[in-house]
């Protein structure tokens, strides 16, 4: 119990220093030129970060304790690479809807409406496409890593027999992306581009927790006590 109220401390300390770096005047400025300079980098940093802490947190949840996933590296480097993919999407799929509809024409007339209009076609374009595929292809690498550390080495056929897709479609696909991602992005593609950083450091934590918790219900060979 000491143990578990001690690591619920330093999460909580750990998000708050995070939120006081990304809010506090002195450093939020810091924090907007490092994105605009290198939003890449930042992508990796801020995903290997806050995701992984929701990927943690998400265990902490399903097993009433903190434990350490087995290939935590391996995973913090992945959900880094996940965090660059993203950032370039985010970018991607606000540029192409946007010059769509401005080919179609379409726009309902008032300003505010079509702020949100392409703010909503964004998130569920890019939820529904992108998002999807990249979900799946983690559910891929988190199950490969723990498998390896676990002393197998499976062909892409045991991979995918391994994976719990009942779970991952009719939660994930069924149920995070038109009742949480796609209108959690579609408040984030309304605001200014440098505010949409922010939004995505915070949810990166969500995702790490909706990646990781219905797959540690099926997987406890996986975990290891940290």
């Amino acid at each position: 119990m000491k143990r578990n109220l001690i690591g619920d401390l330093a999460w909580l300390l750990s998000l708050l220093v995070i939120t006081a770096f990304l809010f506090l005047p002195q450093t939020h400025q810091v924090f907007i030129q490092l994105t605009d300079n290198h939003p890449y980098l930042m992508g990796f940093v801020k995903f290997a970060i806050l995701a992984t802490m929701g990927e943690l947190l998400a265990l902490r949840l399903a097993k009433k304790a903190w434990i350490k996933p087995v290939g935590l590296n391996f995973k913090i480097v992945v959900w880094g690479l996940i965090g660059v993919l993203i950032t370039f999407m985010f970018s991607f799929y606000s540029s192409g809807v946007t010059a769509m509809m401005d080919r179609l024409n379409i726009s309902p007339g008032n300003q505010l409406l079509s702020t949100l209009l392409t703010a909503f076609m964004t998130s569920a374009i890019m939820n529904l496409t992108f998002g999807i595929v990249f979900m799946a292809m983690h559910r891929m690498s988190d199950t490969y890593i723990e498998m390896r550390f676990n002393h197998e080495k499976p062909s892409m056929k045991e991979l995918l027999k391994a994976i719990d897709w009942d779970t991952f479609i009719s939660f994930v696909v069924f149920k995070t992306i038109p009742l949480f991602w796609i209108p959690a992005h579609t408040i984030t593609f309304v605001l200014p581009p440098n505010y949409r950083v922010l939004v995505a450091a915070y949810l990166s934590i969500v995702l790490g927790v909706i990646l990781a918790y219905p797959n540690r219900e099926h997987n406890d060979p996986t975990i290891q006590e940290s």
